[in-house]
């Protein structure tokens, strides 16, 4: 036969009341907006579109992708005297990413917190006008769910025995929002009952006549849901159950449970209750076999204890020797070798887990079974019988399993872990029992850049990763304090979890002469999230450091007595025996920078040009004199303890001082300001610079001006 495979998609709201909708074309948002937008990857969902009117209330209709979803916020503005529109913080959602003007509309991103659970939520907007004036305005949704009913028709089509109750599991998503009556149907010809399963729609069907019939099933959701046309409806679309009845001489009795689990030992026996008849014997043992003719297998044996009259049943005890599953047809109750009764039910392997592992997004299945926070990843499970076993994760969100991978040997889930979890350990339920599995929760130990850390060295706090500190930072000022400070708010992000952050700092002193003066490793340094993060009443806090750190109580060489241009090196490093991997790494310079230095100099001028104020043209002073000059150097802003070539200051200076004769018109002593042009490395001790400046003679009482080459000893 041709399978064909019917789809139904069923979108959910959470309404009772039928036939209650109706399209809003004049939605009360359009006064001021033209259109606001749920975005979904390629998916939007516009006010001018699909919003409905419901109970006389507006809603915008969307399908979410999850109950945390993260749709992306996009406002058209009508009112030109719209100023500026902002998200409201409410208990329905946080706000992801503020609303950004973007040409002529507003862009955001909201984060919902349980659209599972919360029929309604809304987003609140607060509108500022250009005359400063402000309102709030409400934007009602309607988040419905997708639900999906599967069945194919040649599986619809059955061969029954009078009386035999055959049940039918179509498998289905979110079936609690099929409507369903709880009575049973009965008329002359079957008796119907519709139940939820716990992933499917399951159908109960007796015939009670030898007429083949077509049992037309018709079913309403509870919540109103979207068509693929864009309206509103209740109503799924019908299917059809066909069976025929086939004769036969042979009585068929239902068991009350339809699975027996299958005893290895062939030893133990379980109870199993048939419908009464008058035929079957009390105190007596039945075979059980696959077959009508001897060319069974035996499967069981089955031995009537006793009549149960409060419901009319047959107690009796069964030995299984063989599996059986209701597919490959019926089970025949032979006494002497002849078949006395016909009947059906499973024997399945007992369930039992073997194994579990986890696959994290972007990995591959691990048996390690430790998970975070806020993940959302799938769950394997491999065993045996595991094909109608139910499984619960304690603590966890988890949808129903993916039936098309289903097997009695591997079942899979997909779980959420919820951000605020408050459980080290999620237990694994096997059919509302207690398992020795469990998965673990652990907190996220991720490294982080260093964001979360400030420093402070005379001027503002600086976050640690700003671009200034890219390169050497040159201070031109004491440095009283060093405080290193920590801001565990910046650790934890929404969506984004790191955990508590290690790492070292290692202090380094280098002087003007690029010689360690001193070095300072502090260890072991633990940051946790700050109380903005969702997990912070979950980490432990006893580690963490909470007070900045300053420097000048651990180094030995206070930072305001260090000399110029030396150069502190401050380096973090995460600790890679935390991480199992190498984090980041930041480093940062600062100089001791100066403009002017200060000393005292001795030189010798020698061949000095003169000009005396009295006297006409140049004399020539062919002796050494000597200068002994308070001067200022200036530094080279862009080099470390360079100085400019060229110098000023003043003091005395001896002229021809070594011209120990009589008649010398040229000794005298000068009061003289006096500058430097030194074309050589400064710190050479011996150099040759040019000089040139004036003063006052002190014996010939008159004032001069000189110029000329000489030679400097620095000591």
């Amino acid at each position: 036969m041709c399978k064909n495979v019917v789809k139904f998609i069923v979108f959910i709201s959470n309404i009772f009341i039928f036939n209650t909708l109706s399209y809003a074309q004049n939605y009360s948002f359009q006064p001021y907006f033209n259109a606001v937008k749920l975005i979904y990857d390629t998916t939007e969902y516009a006010t001018d579109k699909y919003m409905y009117v419901f109970q006389n209330q507006e809603y915008l209709f969307f399908k979410p992708t999850g109950k945390t979803d993260r749709p992306e916020i996009l406002l058209n503005i009508a009112d030109t005297n719209i100023k500026n529109v902002n998200i409201m913080e409410i208990n329905d959602y946080e706000v992801i990413d503020t609303l950004v003007k973007v040409n002529d509309h507003y862009k955001g991103l909201i984060r919902f917190r349980d659209l599972e659970n919360n029929a309604h939520p809304v987003i609140l907007f607060n509108i500022l006008y250009k005359n400063n004036t402000s309102k709030n305005y409400e934007l009602k949704l309607y988040p419905y769910f997708e639900t999906s009913v599967l069945y194919e028709y040649d599986r619809l089509d059955y061969d029954l025995f009078l009386d035999e109750e055959k049940i039918i599991e179509i498998p289905a998503q979110n079936v609690q929002n099929i409507r369903l009556d709880s009575d049973a149907k009965n008329n002359l010809d079957y008796d119907i009952r519709l139940s939820h399963g716990l992933n499917s729609l399951v159908v109960k069907l007796r015939p009670k006549s030898l007429a083949a019939k077509t049992v037309n099933i018709n079913l309403k959701t509870f919540k109103p849901y979207m068509t693929n046309d864009g309206k509103i409806s209740y109503d799924l679309p019908p299917f059809a159950i066909k069976y025929k009845v086939k004769t036969n001489r042979i009585e068929y009795i239902n068991p009350d449970r339809h699975m027996i689990y299958f005893n290895s030992d062939f030893k133990s026996s379980a109870e199993i209750q048939f419908d009464y008849n008058r035929n079957f014997v009390i105190k007596k043992t039945y075979r059980i076999e696959d077959q009508p003719d001897d060319s069974g297998n035996l499967i069981g044996e089955v031995f009537g204890v006793s009549y149960v009259e409060n419901n009319n049943k047959l107690l009796c005890k069964i030995r299984t020797f063989g599996q059986h599953q209701m597919h490959e047809g019926y089970l025949y109750i032979k006494e002497d070798g002849k078949t006395r009764f016909i009947t059906n039910f499973d024997i399945v392997e007992k369930p039992s887990i073997q194994e579990i592992s986890v696959m994290h997004n972007g990995e591959d299945w691990s048996g390690n079974l430790n998970v975070y926070p806020g993940e959302r990843l799938e769950v394997k499970i491999k065993g045996k019988g595991l094909k109608d076993s139910h499984f619960q994760f304690d603590g966890a969100n988890y949808t129903e399993r993916d039936t098309s991978r289903l097997t009695d040997e591997v079942a899979f889930y997909v779980l959420e872990v919820p951000i605020d979890i408050n459980k080290n350990r999620i237990n694994i339920y096997m059919d509302k029992i207690i398992t020795p599995y469990s998965i673990y929760v652990r907190e996220y130990q991720q490294p982080k850049d260093f964001e979360y850390i400030s420093i402070n060295y005379g001027e503002n706090s600086t976050p640690n990763t700003a671009d200034k500190f890219i390169k050497p930072i040159f201070y031109n000022d004491v440095i009283r304090d060093i405080n290193i400070m920590f801001d565990g708010n910046k650790i934890d992000k929404p969506g984004k979890l790191y955990g508590k952050q290690y790492f070292d700092i290692e202090v380094r002193l280098l002087n003007s002469r690029n010689d360690l003066i001193e070095l300072q490793n502090i260890n072991d340094i633990v940051v946790c999230p700050g109380e903005k993060s969702p997990r912070s009443t979950y980490y432990p806090t006893m580690d963490c450091a909470k007070l900045p750190i300053n420097l000048n109580d651990i180094l030995a060489h206070k930072t305001y007595n260090l000399d110029p241009f030396t150069q502190i090196f401050i380096t973090f490093k995460h600790k890679e025996n935390k991480y199992g991997k190498s984090g980041y790494t930041r480093k940062i310079k600062l100089i001791l920078k100066r403009r002017i230095f200060f000393d005292v100099n001795v030189s010798f001028p020698a061949g000095l040009l003169m000009k005396k104020g009295r006297e006409n043209g140049y004399s020539n002073l062919w002796g050494i004199s000597i200068a002994a000059i308070a001067q200022f150097s200036f530094f080279d802003g862009e080099r470390i303890n360079r100085f400019k070539p060229y110098t000023i200051g003043a003091g005395f200076i001896a002229l021809d001082a070594f011209n120990f004769s009589e008649n010398s018109q040229n000794r005298d002593l000068g009061i003289v300001a006096l500058g430097t042009i030194t074309p050589v490395a400064r710190n050479a001790k011996l150099t040759f610079p040019l000089y040139f400046g004036g003063g006052w003679l002190v014996k010939q009482a008159q004032w001069f001006v000189i110029f000329g080459p000489g030679f400097s000893i620095r000591f």
